[in-house]
């Protein structure tokens, strides 16, 4: 299913989030200010709440491709207080607390830059509230809006490469990959999907350890997050 947008639907979509074109500008900008892209530099995004080997699995394989990887971690609605889609379980983990635990998780990656992802790379749960309807209905549309301004801002940073966990198939899941790709493609920046990490038979993440902390399941944590995540999740285990 292809979304329909257009450049007011982008210029809106801008406003929404933070200062329009000229806001995304300068945030690029100063992204490129502070930190030196050479050619075959790639990018990931995590939202890490919290953060997982598998994050760690995936900074690994976009670390031995790249000669510097910028892990952007998700401000969003975990800062500000929402839920976004953290199922049922009341767990949101501070932005500066999951940016920090990112950073001491891959600190001996020596070509990994760890960054605040501003307000224009976002997770699908932070869509500006209103923006559109229908949560699954508008889902081609918010996909692709996000698409595209996550190429322009490879683009304008000088990235050519984009990596991305292969996430379960489920629909949303699929809608968004889906739009991720075509705005790759089209922008001209190759995305790798790479294969989640397992435990068993089924694919690390964060949702699988709110889901068994939520249950004092702390050996089941374990399995899934380094030790310096698991020290920061004790008192959560009651």
């Amino acid at each position: 299913m292809q979304a329909n947008i257009g450049k007011q639907e982008l210029m809106e979509y801008l406003d929404r989030l933070g200062g329009g074109l000229d806001g995304l500008s300068t945030w690029e900008e100063a992204v490129k200010k502070n930190i030196d892209i050479p050619t075959n530099c790639s990018c990931l995004v995590f939202n890490a709440n919290p953060f997982t080997i598998g994050h760690r699995y995936l900074a690994e394989i976009a670390s031995k491709r790249s000669s510097l990887v910028l892990v952007f971690v998700i401000q969003g609605k975990t800062e500000s207080g929402g839920k976004g889609n953290h199922e049922n379980t009341g767990l949101e983990f501070p932005f500066e607390d999951r940016i920090d635990l990112v950073k001491k998780g891959l600190e001996d990656l020596q070509n990994v830059v760890v960054l605040p992802s501003g307000p224009f790379i976002i997770s699908r749960d932070d869509y500006p509230q209103g923006f559109l309807s229908d949560i699954l209905g508008a889902a081609p549309a918010h996909a692709k809006l996000d698409s595209m301004v996550f190429c322009h801002v490879l683009k304008a940073l000088g990235i050519k490469s984009a990596f991305a966990g292969d996430e379960p198939r489920d629909e949303l899941s699929e809608i968004h990959l889906n739009a991720l790709r075509q705005e790759c493609r089209d922008a001209g920046i190759t995305l790798r999907v790479a294969e989640r990490k397992r435990l068993g038979d089924k694919y690390i993440s964060s949702s699988m350890v709110r889901e068994a902390l939520s249950k004092g399941r702390k050996e089941e944590v374990a399995q899934l997050v380094p030790p310096h995540v698991l020290d920061y999740l004790e008192p959560y285990f009651g």
